[in-house]
């Protein structure tokens, strides 16, 4: 029987479907419910997601960033951060050990990127790279509204001695963007000897370290 056969009234008394075999569905589907496939719940993965920290999006779980980075001075760097849903960005997150020394006035900053390179906000991070060991948020100068897609947070610091950042435990710079194009690079190097962000061409990208961001 095909499920455009059962009438949704019918659907809704039982308040259940059940589907045995393949089911192809185009276009999109919501589920007021919980979704369960093969006995697992869809709806409650069993590993923290961003949403479990009022966040829209990170890198990946930030204890796994276990591992430091001194970032070279003037380069920009990028890290994806997926949107599945849409929504609302208005901060960009990061790890931040030892403090940065003497900010270069106006020179460093945190962005929000779209899928295309265009620079869609940016924080200046001058007086919240001075005290360290703590996650650090920036707040965008505009709030920016977001479709489901691949956006990055970038982070660019000048200053007479960097900030400590986090970063995965990575042994060879690149592997995280295994059987990526330079346009789709999970972490990325983007501009160097940089004073303020601009917006940039994703497949101009190169490699870059694993550096923790995430967005809220």
């Amino acid at each position: 029987m095909a499920l455009q056969d059962i009438p949704l009234a019918w659907s809704r008394l039982r308040n259940a479907w059940r589907l045995n075999g393949n089911a192809a569905v185009t276009g999109n589907l919501a589920v007021d419910g919980t979704l369960t496939v093969a006995g697992s719940s869809l709806a409650t993965p069993s590993t923290p997601q961003p949403g479990d920290h009022s966040m829209v999006s990170w890198a990946y779980s930030p204890e796994l960033a276990v591992t430091t980075l001194t970032p070279v001075l003037g380069t920009v760097y990028l890290t994806a951060l997926p949107v599945r849903s849409a929504t609302t960005i208005s901060k960009i997150w990061f790890l931040m050990g030892t403090a940065a020394t003497t900010p270069t006035a106006g020179q460093s900053w945190a962005g929000l990127y779209g899928p295309t390179g265009t620079l869609l906000s940016t924080a200046a991070l001058d007086s919240v790279i001075t005290s360290g060991n703590a996650a650090k948020s920036a707040t965008l100068s505009a709030a920016q509204a977001v479709t489901p897609g691949i956006y990055w947070g970038a982070l660019l610091i000048n200053a007479a001695a960097a900030p400590v950042l986090y970063k995965t435990n990575m042994p060879f710079l690149g592997l995280a963007n295994v059987n990526q194009s330079a346009a789709a690079y999970r972490y990325a190097i983007n501009g160097t000897g940089q004073t303020t962000l601009s917006s940039i061409t994703p497949s101009s990208n190169a490699a870059g370290q694993s550096i923790w961001m995430g967005a809220s």
